[in-house]
């Protein structure tokens, strides 16, 4: 987003000072950047390959700048950035001397071009804080006057500043939805995303971009009572960008396209106060690069959800000495012949202690596994739903194929909480686009064996494979812990691996009563009610040895009724949530083995 612009009070001041700095401003600098920046149509193939090297080296700095600098909510941590600056510099060097105008050879797509200006104006912005010696914001008009107007970059061998680079040079491209991708640092600023912005899937990335924006009632909220609706000074700032009348009464019009219900025609616009402090990370909540973080932020992710949060306070309460009654997998198979009377109606509170561990076993060769991301918010998510409770009786499910049903928590905005949702499911789907597995975070979403899949759009059924060796993952049960074992036949990088664990519920009914799906009743299958995971060692004193141990928490959920339940246990690479392997079964709790 392009937070610089400045409030509707101070323009004439801006323009003002602006003429009588044009005669003060030196000139040189100008004259002899430019005569710096790179003829093509000069260049020798060599030096255009070269150039195109630099390219990508800048575009893997820059990734790894958002990678391990900026967290979730889009804070930067400009303190251990400035420690580590040389990414960000390369990455301000190469956009002083390429740019869509003086090296078009690398920009053959409208979509190239503008991810390259979104992508240097918050590069650019990004190293002009650590520049200025990290202030603490822009909250006055000369403040925001010298960072933005006054002080100078390069882009393409041309002396600008950011005030001129977004007015002079991205906003004619006519792309409104860039002001949702544009950042300048401050707290106000869209959401700064932890990967760059690519051509190849920029048009779904700025749509979810805006959908965000408005999703964040930091950025636009309805006051019923008052009947006003109150929205970023963004939109007050570039009206003309988004209607053509460029009249703020016209605004209701470009932001319904991404409300789930219009806003009513007798509610008063008004806009939110912008916030120009930056957007630092508190020093406490440094992003950290470390594995062991990142298993345990998937694990305090989960927590934040209520009823899986109440689950974990119930199992930590349970007694010691209580065990739950399993049968082994080979006895399961016959669980979905069983009536509706036979099955367990409730989620296990007290079980009958047994000295038999449950076992899970997979074969060596890779089990596919199905992931659907969904949302009780979303009216177009039930016939998916639908279509995945289908395989419920499928021959082949838990030996040939594991389809888990993940609820996300990104529309839980839309009038409707959904009492499955998780952050860390909503958080596992952008992983699979953060590693560029996907192109899109939306629902309903698949992905098939770590990879986006969109074969039910079109009326597909599952593409028959041939299942690669993956290796044995082994699941013993015991005592409310699972003792894992995986045997990675195909290890091929040094990546920490993670193991995952999930209770499944099946036949679950909610009946919604507000959102998109108001006064519908939803039944769910393969749905995730609750969730656990632990980092895997290695098992002997060889580094790169391929047999891989751990043990976590046997995940429980005493607050959800199920018909049924299974349990899914699988392995990733800690930075990839693809399954490396998976082995799952239905899961008896509280009842007699067969």
């Amino acid at each position: 987003m392009k937070s610089y612009r400045f409030a509707q009070s101070e323009r004439m001041l801006a323009v003002i000072l602006s003429m009588l700095l044009l005669y003060i401003l030196p000139t040189a600098n100008s004259s002899q950047a430019s005569e710096g920046g790179l003829n093509i149509n000069s260049a020798t193939p060599l030096e255009i390959a070269q150039l195109k090297q630099a390219y990508r080296k800048a575009a893997q700095d820059w990734e790894y700048v958002l990678q391990h600098y900026v967290d979730e909510q889009g804070r930067t941590d400009f303190k251990g950035l400035s420690k580590d600056i040389a990414p960000l510099k390369n990455v301000v060097a190469f956009i002083s001397f390429a740019s869509p105008e003086v090296t078009p050879d690398l920009f053959d797509t409208p979509q190239s071009v503008m991810a390259y200006h979104i992508n240097s104006y918050n590069a650019l912005a990004m190293y002009g804080v650590i520049e200025k010696g990290i202030p603490n914001g822009f909250t006055s008009f000369f403040s925001r006057a010298a960072f933005f107007k006054f002080r100078d970059v390069v882009i393409g061998g041309k002396v600008t500043n950011l005030y001129d680079y977004e007015n002079d040079v991205i906003r004619p491209l006519n792309e409104p939805r860039a002001h949702f991708a544009l950042n300048c640092m401050v707290k106000d600023c869209p959401r700064l995303p932890q990967t760059p912005f690519y051509a190849e899937t920029l048009d779904d990335t700025l749509e979810q971009a805006t959908h965000e924006f408005f999703a964040d009632t930091k950025h636009f909220y309805i006051d019923d009572k008052q009947k006003r609706v109150y929205v970023s000074e963004i939109l007050d700032f570039y009206t003309e960008d988004f209607v053509a009348s460029g009249k703020v009464k016209h605004l209701p019009q470009y932001i319904n396209q991404y409300l789930a219900e219009p806003i009513p025609t007798n509610y008063k616009l008004r806009f939110i106060d912008y916030d120009w402090r930056i957007n630092a990370q508190p020093e406490q909540g440094k992003v950290s690069t470390s594995t062991n973080s990142d298993v345990d932020n998937a694990s305090s992710q989960s927590a934040k959800n209520p009823i899986v949060k109440a689950a974990l306070t119930l199992h930590s309460n349970e007694s010691k000495t209580s065990s739950f009654a399993r049968a082994p997998a080979s006895e399961l198979a016959p669980l979905s012949k069983l009536s509706s009377g036979q099955l367990l109606e409730t989620d296990v509170a007290t079980n009958v202690a047994t000295d038999v561990p449950f076992i899970l076993t997979s074969s060596p060769n890779q089990t596919t596994v199905l992931e659907l991301y969904t949302s009780q918010g979303c009216s177009s998510c039930p016939p998916a739903e639908k279509w995945i409770s289908g395989f419920v009786e499928s021959d082949k499910l838990w030996t040939e194929l594991v389809p888990i049903n993940f609820h996300v928590d990104y529309w839980d905005y839309l009038g409707w909480k959904d009492p499955f949702a998780d952050s860390a499911f909503s958080k596992r789907q952008r992983d699979y686009k953060r590693v560029g597995k996907a192109n899109t975070v939306a629902t309903p979403g698949f992905a098939l064996n770590g990879r986006a899949w969109n074969g039910w759009f079109r009326g597909q059924s599952l593409p028959n494979r041939v299942a690669p060796l993956s290796g044995e993952l082994h699941a013993s049960v015991q005592n409310n812990i699972i003792e894992v074992s995986f045997n990675n036949i195909n290890r091929s990088t040094s990546n920490t691996l993670v193991v995952h664990a999930a209770l499944l519920g099946f036949g679950i009914e909610t009946s919604v009563k507000r959102g998109e799906n108001a006064g519908r009743k939803l039944t769910h299958d393969f749905i995730v009610v609750d969730y656990e995971n632990a980092l895997l060692s290695s098992n002997g004193d060889n580094a790169h040895a391929q047999q891989y141990v751990a043990n976590l928490p046997l995940p429980s959920n005493t607050l959800i009724k199920a018909k049924k339940h299974a349990l899914v246990v699988w392995v990733s690479e800690t930075n990839d949530p693809s399954p490396l392997q998976v082995a799952a079964s239905w899961w008896l709790q509280g009842t007699k083995p067969m």
